[in-house]
């Protein structure tokens, strides 16, 4: 499936504002975030199944919703398995990210044992992990779709093929520096947000 011309601004626009949301506020709205996904997903294969048993238009919508809803509830409770994924992606960003530049395959292979291991510190480490990994990969998002519009980019093409990334990547020096520098802010900005918030839930002292 690829996103028309027409679709394609619109989309990446989105794909934009959804890094963004998740690499600045990724922890508050991480349970959301799988909801919608989830949905999305459940819809998806909620349709396919209306259409595969013939039900026509109407079965297909209805699939579609019953799916939506499902994927979204299923989603939302399989929070731990969620969180091994989240941090997964963190792994595997991050070493193709680090070992792009000196071979695309060890930078894949790299990264999906960094990804075991980030998948499992989550679970572990979860506030901190689902910070580190949605800045990350919210970061990644955001310049990825923003190169649809600095250099008219077909960004989905390597979103269905991830593993031309590291060849991108390495083509395309600007990527690195954008993606750390971002991630980083987005880190920093979580960690502001998640501190005041714990400060604000500390007891007053007795006697105030």
């Amino acid at each position: 499936m690829h996103p028309s011309a027409e679709l394609y601004p619109w989309i990446s626009a989105g794909a934009i504002a959804w890094g963004l949301l998740d690499c600045f506020f990724g922890y508050r709205v991480f349970k959301v975030t799988l909801a919608i996904l989830g949905g999305i997903i459940g819809a998806f294969f909620g349709h396919a199944a209306g259409l595969a048993m013939g039900l026509g238009s109407g079965g297909a919508i209805g699939g579609l919703i019953v799916g939506g809803l499902l994927g979204a509830g299923l989603a939302f409770l399989l929070y731990i398995a969620a969180v091994f994924v989240a941090g997964f992606g963190f792994g595997v960003t991050l070493g193709v990210l680090l070992l792009t530049h000196f071979n695309h395959m060890v930078a894949l292979l790299t990264g999906c044992v960094l990804g075991v291991i980030g998948g499992f510190l989550a679970v572990k480490l979860q506030k901190v992990l689902i910070m580190l990994s949605t800045a990350l990969l919210g970061s990644f998002r955001a310049v990825l779709a923003a190169s649809y519009f600095s250099s008219q980019l077909d960004w989905a093409f390597y979103v269905q093929q991830p593993q031309q990334i590291p060849a991108l990547i390495d083509n395309n020096t600007w990527m690195f520096p954008a993606i750390i520098a971002l991630a980083a802010v987005g880190v920093i900005v979580q960690f502001e947000l998640g501190g005041s918030s714990l400060q604000k839930k500390k007891p007053k002292p007795a006697g105030d």
